[in-house]
Protein backbone atom coordinates (compact mmCIF):
# COMPACT_ATOMS: atom_id res chain seq x y z
CA UNK A 1 0.00 0.00 0.00
CA UNK A 2 1.10 3.39 -1.00
CA UNK A 3 1.52 6.59 1.15
CA UNK A 4 -1.55 7.98 3.44
CA UNK A 5 -3.40 10.18 1.60
CA UNK A 6 -3.10 13.92 2.31
CA UNK A 7 -4.47 15.34 5.71
CA UNK A 8 -4.61 11.77 7.33
CA UNK A 9 -4.70 12.20 10.83
CA UNK A 10 -2.80 9.42 12.66
CA UNK A 11 -1.12 7.97 16.15
CA UNK A 12 2.12 8.51 17.18
CA UNK A 13 2.31 6.73 21.18
CA UNK A 14 -0.52 8.40 22.93
CA UNK A 15 -0.52 11.58 20.71
CA UNK A 16 -2.88 12.02 17.68
CA UNK A 17 -0.45 13.40 14.88
CA UNK A 18 -0.59 15.10 11.21
CA UNK A 19 1.52 15.06 8.53
CA UNK A 20 4.10 17.79 9.87
CA UNK A 21 3.95 15.51 13.00
CA UNK A 22 2.27 17.82 15.24
CA UNK A 23 0.75 16.92 18.22
CA UNK A 24 -3.09 16.75 17.25
CA UNK A 25 -6.46 17.86 19.27
CA UNK A 26 -9.75 17.25 17.51
CA UNK A 27 -13.03 18.97 18.88
CA UNK A 28 -16.00 18.22 16.89
CA UNK A 29 -19.50 17.05 16.40
CA UNK A 30 -21.30 13.98 15.48
CA UNK A 31 -23.14 13.82 12.52
CA UNK A 32 -26.49 11.54 12.87
CA UNK A 33 -27.38 9.11 9.87
CA UNK A 34 -29.97 10.59 8.05
CA UNK A 35 -28.75 14.47 8.43
CA UNK A 36 -27.13 15.94 5.81
CA UNK A 37 -25.87 19.70 7.31
CA UNK A 38 -25.77 23.09 5.19
CA UNK A 39 -23.32 25.35 4.51
CA UNK A 40 -24.44 27.29 7.33
CA UNK A 41 -24.36 24.82 9.77
CA UNK A 42 -20.23 23.99 8.74
CA UNK A 43 -19.53 27.77 8.66
CA UNK A 44 -21.18 27.73 12.31
CA UNK A 45 -19.12 24.82 13.16
CA UNK A 46 -15.63 26.10 12.40
CA UNK A 47 -16.67 30.38 14.02
CA UNK A 48 -16.91 27.61 17.16
CA UNK A 49 -13.38 26.01 16.60
CA UNK A 50 -14.43 22.81 15.96
CA UNK A 51 -11.84 20.38 13.64
CA UNK A 52 -13.79 17.50 13.50
CA UNK A 53 -16.58 15.47 12.31
CA UNK A 54 -17.99 11.86 13.19
CA UNK A 55 -20.02 10.66 10.26
CA UNK A 56 -22.88 7.94 11.30
CA UNK A 57 -22.52 5.41 8.29
CA UNK A 58 -25.84 3.22 8.50
CA UNK A 59 -25.02 -0.51 7.90
CA UNK A 60 -27.48 -3.74 7.09
CA UNK A 61 -26.90 -7.37 7.50
CA UNK A 62 -24.30 -8.70 5.20
CA UNK A 63 -22.20 -5.35 5.84
CA UNK A 64 -23.79 -4.04 3.29
CA UNK A 65 -24.71 0.15 3.13
CA UNK A 66 -28.06 0.77 2.18
CA UNK A 67 -29.39 4.46 0.75
CA UNK A 68 -30.41 6.58 4.08
CA UNK A 69 -33.37 9.29 3.50
CA UNK A 70 -32.28 11.92 4.46
CA UNK A 71 -28.78 11.73 3.29
CA UNK A 72 -27.28 13.43 0.04
CA UNK A 73 -28.78 13.16 -2.96
CA UNK A 74 -26.30 11.24 -5.68
CA UNK A 75 -26.22 12.37 -9.26
CA UNK A 76 -25.65 10.14 -12.10
CA UNK A 77 -22.28 9.94 -11.36
CA UNK A 78 -21.82 9.51 -7.60
CA UNK A 79 -24.09 7.29 -7.33
CA UNK A 80 -22.38 5.07 -10.00
CA UNK A 81 -19.07 4.11 -7.74
CA UNK A 82 -20.65 1.77 -5.64
CA UNK A 83 -23.57 0.84 -7.14
CA UNK A 84 -24.14 -2.24 -4.33
CA UNK A 85 -23.30 0.15 -1.44
CA UNK A 86 -25.17 3.45 -2.78
CA UNK A 87 -24.99 4.69 1.38
CA UNK A 88 -21.11 4.55 0.89
CA UNK A 89 -21.59 7.00 -1.47
CA UNK A 90 -24.05 8.74 0.50
CA UNK A 91 -20.70 9.02 3.03
CA UNK A 92 -18.26 9.79 0.27
CA UNK A 93 -20.34 12.94 -0.41
CA UNK A 94 -20.53 14.42 2.96
CA UNK A 95 -17.21 13.38 4.22
CA UNK A 96 -16.06 15.77 0.67
CA UNK A 97 -18.52 18.43 2.18
CA UNK A 98 -16.57 18.46 5.20
CA UNK A 99 -12.76 18.10 4.34
CA UNK A 100 -13.62 21.08 1.74
CA UNK A 101 -13.38 23.15 4.70
CA UNK A 102 -11.03 21.53 6.98
CA UNK A 103 -12.68 19.12 9.64
CA UNK A 104 -11.03 15.86 10.07
CA UNK A 105 -13.64 12.61 9.81
CA UNK A 106 -14.36 9.43 11.09
CA UNK A 107 -16.52 6.97 9.99
CA UNK A 108 -18.94 5.38 12.76
CA UNK A 109 -20.68 2.26 11.55
CA UNK A 110 -24.58 2.47 12.90
CA UNK A 111 -27.11 0.28 12.40
CA UNK A 112 -29.26 0.59 9.83
CA UNK A 113 -32.85 -0.11 11.65
CA UNK A 114 -33.87 -0.26 15.24
CA UNK A 115 -33.30 -3.44 16.63
CA UNK A 116 -30.34 -4.82 13.90
CA UNK A 117 -27.16 -6.13 16.04
CA UNK A 118 -24.60 -6.30 13.48
CA UNK A 119 -22.36 -9.90 14.29
CA UNK A 120 -19.12 -9.92 14.18
CA UNK A 121 -18.37 -11.48 10.53
CA UNK A 122 -20.75 -8.84 9.10
CA UNK A 123 -18.97 -6.03 10.85
CA UNK A 124 -15.99 -7.24 9.64
CA UNK A 125 -17.64 -7.32 6.28
CA UNK A 126 -18.82 -4.25 6.32
CA UNK A 127 -15.06 -2.83 7.53
CA UNK A 128 -13.64 -4.52 4.64
CA UNK A 129 -16.29 -2.68 2.24
CA UNK A 130 -15.84 0.92 3.97
CA UNK A 131 -11.89 0.64 4.29
CA UNK A 132 -11.82 -0.26 0.42
CA UNK A 133 -13.90 2.55 -0.82
CA UNK A 134 -12.06 5.18 1.80
CA UNK A 135 -8.42 4.36 1.64
CA UNK A 136 -7.54 7.12 -0.56
CA UNK A 137 -10.08 9.86 0.71
CA UNK A 138 -7.76 12.43 2.56
CA UNK A 139 -8.61 14.00 5.70
CA UNK A 140 -9.78 10.93 7.99
CA UNK A 141 -9.15 10.01 11.35
CA UNK A 142 -10.18 6.71 10.41
CA UNK A 143 -13.11 3.96 11.04
CA UNK A 144 -15.10 3.20 14.25
CA UNK A 145 -17.33 0.44 15.74
CA UNK A 146 -18.91 -0.78 19.10
CA UNK A 147 -16.85 -2.50 21.21
CA UNK A 148 -19.68 -4.51 22.22
CA UNK A 149 -19.61 -7.25 20.44
CA UNK A 150 -15.77 -8.22 20.17
CA UNK A 151 -13.60 -9.49 17.75
CA UNK A 152 -11.15 -6.57 18.16
CA UNK A 153 -8.15 -8.44 15.89
CA UNK A 154 -10.55 -9.91 13.53
CA UNK A 155 -11.96 -6.42 12.98
CA UNK A 156 -8.48 -4.88 12.89
CA UNK A 157 -7.37 -7.26 10.43
CA UNK A 158 -10.02 -6.54 8.26
CA UNK A 159 -9.43 -3.07 7.93
CA UNK A 160 -5.83 -3.14 7.82
CA UNK A 161 -6.28 -6.11 4.73
CA UNK A 162 -7.53 -3.19 2.83
CA UNK A 163 -6.32 0.16 4.27
CA UNK A 164 -3.04 0.82 5.55
CA UNK A 165 -3.05 4.28 6.19
CA UNK A 166 -6.59 5.01 8.78
CA UNK A 167 -7.07 3.72 11.97
CA UNK A 168 -9.88 1.36 13.59
CA UNK A 169 -11.46 3.02 16.90
CA UNK A 170 -13.59 0.99 19.34
CA UNK A 171 -16.15 2.85 21.59
CA UNK A 172 -16.09 1.57 24.87
CA UNK A 173 -16.82 3.02 28.86
CA UNK A 174 -14.34 5.66 29.93
CA UNK A 175 -11.62 4.72 32.16
CA UNK A 176 -12.74 8.46 34.32
CA UNK A 177 -16.58 8.10 34.04
CA UNK A 178 -18.38 4.54 33.94
CA UNK A 179 -21.47 6.76 32.41
CA UNK A 180 -19.23 8.41 29.26
CA UNK A 181 -17.56 6.34 26.26
CA UNK A 182 -14.45 6.94 23.90
CA UNK A 183 -13.42 5.55 21.18
CA UNK A 184 -9.63 3.86 21.77
CA UNK A 185 -6.99 2.79 19.39
CA UNK A 186 -4.86 1.57 22.21
CA UNK A 187 -2.87 3.46 23.99
CA UNK A 188 -5.12 6.73 23.21
CA UNK A 189 -8.72 7.47 22.24
CA UNK A 190 -11.02 10.73 21.46
CA UNK A 191 -14.98 11.23 24.34
CA UNK A 192 -17.83 10.29 22.49
CA UNK A 193 -20.63 9.77 24.98
CA UNK A 194 -21.59 12.33 27.22
CA UNK A 195 -23.77 11.02 29.82
CA UNK A 196 -27.00 12.72 30.32
CA UNK A 197 -25.73 15.61 28.34
CA UNK A 198 -26.54 17.99 31.17
CA UNK A 199 -24.92 21.60 31.32
CA UNK A 200 -23.25 19.74 34.72
CA UNK A 201 -21.88 16.63 33.15
CA UNK A 202 -20.68 18.25 29.95
CA UNK A 203 -18.44 20.84 31.69
CA UNK A 204 -17.19 17.99 33.81
CA UNK A 205 -16.41 15.66 31.08
CA UNK A 206 -14.65 18.77 28.92
CA UNK A 207 -12.15 19.28 31.91
CA UNK A 208 -11.73 15.44 31.91
CA UNK A 209 -11.22 15.44 28.21
CA UNK A 210 -8.80 18.19 28.73
CA UNK A 211 -7.00 16.71 32.11
CA UNK A 212 -6.16 13.76 29.64
CA UNK A 213 -4.75 14.99 26.24
CA UNK A 214 -8.13 13.58 24.47
CA UNK A 215 -9.62 14.93 21.37
CA UNK A 216 -13.73 14.79 21.42
CA UNK A 217 -16.81 14.97 19.60
CA UNK A 218 -19.98 16.25 20.79
CA UNK A 219 -23.41 13.45 20.79
CA UNK A 220 -26.67 14.75 21.34
CA UNK A 221 -27.93 11.52 24.35
CA UNK A 222 -30.89 9.67 23.15
CA UNK A 223 -34.27 10.13 25.16
CA UNK A 224 -34.27 5.87 24.72
CA UNK A 225 -30.91 5.36 26.14
CA UNK A 226 -27.18 5.89 24.17
CA UNK A 227 -26.89 8.88 21.51
CA UNK A 228 -28.51 10.19 18.50
CA UNK A 229 -25.25 9.36 16.31
CA UNK A 230 -24.85 5.63 17.01
CA UNK A 231 -28.27 4.88 16.56
CA UNK A 232 -30.38 3.75 13.78
CA UNK A 233 -31.91 6.46 11.26
CA UNK A 234 -35.51 7.42 11.64
CA UNK A 235 -36.64 4.88 9.56
CA UNK A 236 -35.38 5.03 5.85
CA UNK A 237 -38.39 6.61 4.79
CA UNK A 238 -38.46 8.67 7.71
CA UNK A 239 -38.22 12.80 8.44
CA UNK A 240 -35.50 14.91 7.37
CA UNK A 241 -33.63 15.46 10.69
CA UNK A 242 -31.68 18.39 11.68
CA UNK A 243 -28.06 18.88 12.40
CA UNK A 244 -27.45 18.96 16.05
CA UNK A 245 -26.80 22.28 17.96
CA UNK A 246 -23.97 22.01 20.25
CA UNK A 247 -24.06 23.21 24.07
CA UNK A 248 -22.26 26.52 24.84
CA UNK A 249 -20.25 24.45 27.67
CA UNK A 250 -18.18 22.83 24.82
CA UNK A 251 -16.92 25.84 23.17
CA UNK A 252 -13.71 27.16 24.32
CA UNK A 253 -10.23 27.89 23.21
CA UNK A 254 -7.75 24.87 22.82
CA UNK A 255 -4.35 23.89 20.55
CA UNK A 256 -5.44 22.74 17.47
CA UNK A 257 -2.11 21.18 16.58
CA UNK A 258 0.98 21.86 18.58
CA UNK A 259 4.25 21.94 17.23
CA UNK A 260 6.00 19.93 19.89
CA UNK A 261 5.27 17.91 22.92
CA UNK A 262 2.25 19.03 25.21
CA UNK A 263 2.71 19.89 29.20
CA UNK A 264 0.17 22.63 30.39
CA UNK A 265 -3.52 23.03 29.21
CA UNK A 266 -5.44 25.57 31.29
CA UNK A 267 -8.92 27.79 30.54
CA UNK A 268 -10.32 28.68 33.92
CA UNK A 269 -13.34 30.74 34.88
CA UNK A 270 -11.63 33.97 33.47
CA UNK A 271 -11.33 32.97 30.14
CA UNK A 272 -7.75 33.25 30.45
CA UNK A 273 -6.45 29.97 28.25
CA UNK A 274 -2.48 28.98 29.29
CA UNK A 275 -0.99 26.25 26.64
CA UNK A 276 2.76 25.66 27.05
CA UNK A 277 4.86 23.01 25.14
CA UNK A 278 8.46 21.77 24.93
CA UNK A 279 9.96 22.19 21.27
CA UNK A 280 11.39 19.13 20.47
CA UNK A 281 8.84 15.95 19.24
CA UNK A 282 8.29 13.18 21.69
CA UNK A 283 10.68 10.91 18.65
CA UNK A 284 12.34 11.38 16.01
CA UNK A 285 14.65 14.47 14.11
CA UNK A 286 13.47 17.98 15.12
CA UNK A 287 10.24 19.24 13.17
CA UNK A 288 11.33 21.68 10.33
CA UNK A 289 12.13 25.13 11.16
CA UNK A 290 9.19 27.36 10.77
CA UNK A 291 6.56 24.49 11.97
CA UNK A 292 3.43 26.68 13.43
CA UNK A 293 1.66 26.23 16.33
CA UNK A 294 -2.20 26.81 15.91
CA UNK A 295 -4.55 27.89 18.55
CA UNK A 296 -8.37 27.87 18.27
CA UNK A 297 -9.60 31.35 19.77
CA UNK A 298 -13.02 31.25 19.22
CA UNK A 299 -15.49 34.28 19.19
CA UNK A 300 -17.84 32.68 21.46
CA UNK A 301 -15.16 32.56 24.28
CA UNK A 302 -13.96 36.57 23.44
CA UNK A 303 -16.69 38.28 22.62
CA UNK A 304 -14.67 41.47 22.48
CA UNK A 305 -11.45 40.49 21.54
CA UNK A 306 -8.15 39.03 23.27
CA UNK A 307 -4.74 39.58 23.97
CA UNK A 308 -1.71 37.22 23.68
CA UNK A 309 1.27 37.05 26.11
CA UNK A 310 3.76 34.61 24.42
CA UNK A 311 7.91 33.25 25.66
CA UNK A 312 9.80 31.33 23.19
CA UNK A 313 7.82 32.03 19.96
CA UNK A 314 6.51 34.57 18.07
CA UNK A 315 3.04 35.07 16.83
CA UNK A 316 2.56 34.58 13.32
CA UNK A 317 -1.77 35.55 12.82
CA UNK A 318 -2.89 38.86 12.73
CA UNK A 319 -4.95 40.49 15.74
CA UNK A 320 -7.67 39.27 16.31
CA UNK A 321 -7.34 36.08 14.24
CA UNK A 322 -9.83 33.25 15.18
CA UNK A 323 -6.73 30.86 14.30
CA UNK A 324 -3.86 32.15 16.80
CA UNK A 325 -0.38 31.05 14.86
CA UNK A 326 2.68 30.67 16.44
CA UNK A 327 6.18 30.01 15.26
CA UNK A 328 9.37 28.42 18.44
CA UNK A 329 12.26 31.18 18.21
CA UNK A 330 15.58 29.39 16.92
CA UNK A 331 17.22 27.87 20.09
CA UNK A 332 13.60 28.09 22.56
CA UNK A 333 13.06 24.79 24.22
CA UNK A 334 9.80 25.43 26.17
CA UNK A 335 7.21 28.05 24.23
CA UNK A 336 4.44 29.33 26.90
CA UNK A 337 1.05 31.37 25.80
CA UNK A 338 -1.52 33.21 27.43
CA UNK A 339 -4.30 34.26 26.02
CA UNK A 340 -6.75 36.52 27.85
CA UNK A 341 -9.92 38.74 27.18
CA UNK A 342 -9.33 42.24 26.00
CA UNK A 343 -10.71 44.98 24.53
CA UNK A 344 -9.41 45.18 21.11
CA UNK A 345 -10.10 43.93 17.17
CA UNK A 346 -13.41 41.55 17.15
CA UNK A 347 -12.45 37.91 16.49
CA UNK A 348 -12.46 36.86 12.84
CA UNK A 349 -13.53 33.40 12.38
CA UNK A 350 -10.99 30.84 10.12
CA UNK A 351 -12.10 30.33 6.69
CA UNK A 352 -11.60 26.85 7.08
CA UNK A 353 -11.24 24.29 10.44
CA UNK A 354 -8.02 23.20 11.72
CA UNK A 355 -4.54 24.03 11.52
CA UNK A 356 -4.21 25.24 7.64
CA UNK A 357 -4.70 28.99 8.48
CA UNK A 358 -1.78 29.07 10.31
CA UNK A 359 0.39 28.17 6.96
CA UNK A 360 0.33 32.57 6.23
CA UNK A 361 2.20 34.62 8.25
CA UNK A 362 0.97 38.24 7.93
CA UNK A 363 1.66 39.76 10.82
CA UNK A 364 4.83 39.08 13.60
CA UNK A 365 4.86 39.94 17.48
CA UNK A 366 7.87 39.93 19.19
CA UNK A 367 8.63 37.02 21.67
CA UNK A 368 7.29 38.10 24.82
CA UNK A 369 5.22 40.72 23.37
CA UNK A 370 1.49 40.99 23.03
CA UNK A 371 -1.03 41.24 19.84
CA UNK A 372 -1.83 44.75 19.26
CA UNK A 373 -5.15 46.26 20.13
CA UNK A 374 -6.47 49.74 20.46
CA UNK A 375 -5.14 51.72 23.36
CA UNK A 376 -3.41 48.88 24.15
CA UNK A 377 -5.30 46.66 26.39
CA UNK A 378 -4.79 45.04 30.04
CA UNK A 379 -3.78 42.47 30.44
CA UNK A 380 -6.35 40.53 32.26
CA UNK A 381 -5.51 38.63 35.55
CA UNK A 382 -6.15 34.89 36.43
CA UNK A 383 -6.72 33.73 40.00
CA UNK A 384 -5.53 29.68 40.25
CA UNK A 385 -8.17 29.35 42.16
CA UNK A 386 -10.72 29.65 39.48
CA UNK A 387 -9.06 26.92 36.95
CA UNK A 388 -11.52 24.37 35.88
CA UNK A 389 -8.79 22.68 34.12
CA UNK A 390 -5.93 20.38 35.84
CA UNK A 391 -2.62 21.64 34.84
CA UNK A 392 0.76 19.49 35.47
CA UNK A 393 2.57 16.46 35.09
CA UNK A 394 -0.58 14.06 35.17
CA UNK A 395 -1.70 16.13 32.04
CA UNK A 396 -1.37 15.18 28.28
CA UNK A 397 0.46 10.97 29.73
CA UNK A 398 -2.56 9.49 31.04
CA UNK A 399 -4.72 8.46 27.80
CA UNK A 400 -6.77 5.25 28.82
CA UNK A 401 -4.09 3.72 30.93
CA UNK A 402 -7.22 1.88 32.31
CA UNK A 403 -10.21 2.21 34.66
CA UNK A 404 -8.53 1.19 38.28
CA UNK A 405 -5.30 2.86 37.67
CA UNK A 406 -7.29 6.37 36.34
CA UNK A 407 -9.49 6.14 39.18
CA UNK A 408 -6.55 5.80 41.45
CA UNK A 409 -4.32 8.76 40.19
CA UNK A 410 -7.44 11.05 39.31
CA UNK A 411 -10.09 10.45 41.85
CA UNK A 412 -9.17 13.02 43.85
CA UNK A 413 -9.03 16.01 41.26
CA UNK A 414 -12.40 15.13 38.73
CA UNK A 415 -14.87 15.87 41.35
CA UNK A 416 -13.08 19.17 42.64
CA UNK A 417 -13.19 20.28 38.91
CA UNK A 418 -16.74 19.56 38.09
CA UNK A 419 -17.56 21.45 41.12
CA UNK A 420 -15.49 24.44 40.25
CA UNK A 421 -16.93 23.88 36.72
CA UNK A 422 -19.83 26.61 36.34
CA UNK A 423 -21.06 29.20 33.62
CA UNK A 424 -18.39 31.60 32.44
CA UNK A 425 -18.11 34.89 33.64
CA UNK A 426 -20.62 37.38 33.10
CA UNK A 427 -23.46 34.64 32.44
CA UNK A 428 -25.63 33.69 35.48
CA UNK A 429 -26.92 29.65 35.02
CA UNK A 430 -30.25 31.46 33.87
CA UNK A 431 -28.88 34.20 31.68
CA UNK A 432 -26.49 32.24 29.31
CA UNK A 433 -27.39 31.70 26.11
CA UNK A 434 -27.62 28.25 24.82
CA UNK A 435 -25.90 27.23 21.55
CA UNK A 436 -29.42 26.73 19.84
CA UNK A 437 -29.68 30.28 20.22
CA UNK A 438 -27.16 31.26 17.99
CA UNK A 439 -26.30 28.53 15.15
CA UNK A 440 -27.70 27.08 12.32
CA UNK A 441 -29.77 24.46 12.26
CA UNK A 442 -30.32 23.62 16.19
CA UNK A 443 -33.18 21.06 17.18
Amino acid sequence: MGAAPADTIGRSGTYLTDSDRRVVVLHGITVPAGVTPTAGDIDTWVGFGFTGVRLAVPMASGGRFPATSGGPVLDGAGAATTPADPGLDQAAALTRMFTDRGLRVTLRIVPSSAGYVPSVAGLAAGLERLATRFRDVPGLLGYEVSDGGGGGAGLVAAVAAHDGAHLLWRERPAPFDAASTVAVNDPTGYLVGWKDGSAVSVRGLVASADAFGLSWFYDVPSPTGGTVGTAAPVGLGGAERRAPAPPADIVRPYPVAIAGVPEVLRFDASRVLTVAYRTAPSAGPPLAAGTATAISVPAWSYPTGYQVQVTGARVTSAPGAGLLCLVSDPGAARVEVRVSPATGPAVTPPSVAGSAGCRATPAIVPAGGRSPGPDGPRVAASGDDATEEYSGPLLWLLPLVGAALAALLLGALLRPWRRRSGPGPGWSAVERPTMADTSAGGD
